[in-house]
């Protein structure tokens, strides 16, 4: 099975704020993370069912270089990124948005 990988509007919102964030520091870091990124994209890709749950529903990839983690579901062959989010925010913040899902 072809699984597609696609941003849930919320987690584009978290991306773009990251990006902007590393660019303003310098732009070879935007690279960088955005490049960690697609790689941790990938590794959920072909892989979904590695990472630990975080939810009934939900999984979550833990960023290595970078201090961020990955909220995912996996809906048949849909992967739906739903949040990108940095471990230093206050975790009821994304307990918030699930509630509001």
């Amino acid at each position: 099975m072809v699984l597609t990988l696609k941003l849930h509007p919320l987690a584009e919102n978290d991306l773009k704020i990251a990006l902007n964030y590393y660019f303003e520091i310098s732009p070879k870091l935007e690279k960088r993370f955005l490049s960690h990124i697609d790689k941790q994209f990938n590794n959920i890709l072909s892989s979904p069912s590695l990472y630990p749950f975080e939810t009934k529903t939900s999984q979550k990839v833990v960023m290595k270089k970078f201090t961020y983690i990955i909220i995912y579901e996996q809906y048949e062959d849909i992967i739906m990124i739903l949040a990108i989010f940095h471990t230093k925010r206050n975790p009821k913040q994304l307990t918030q948005r699930y509630n509001k899902a």
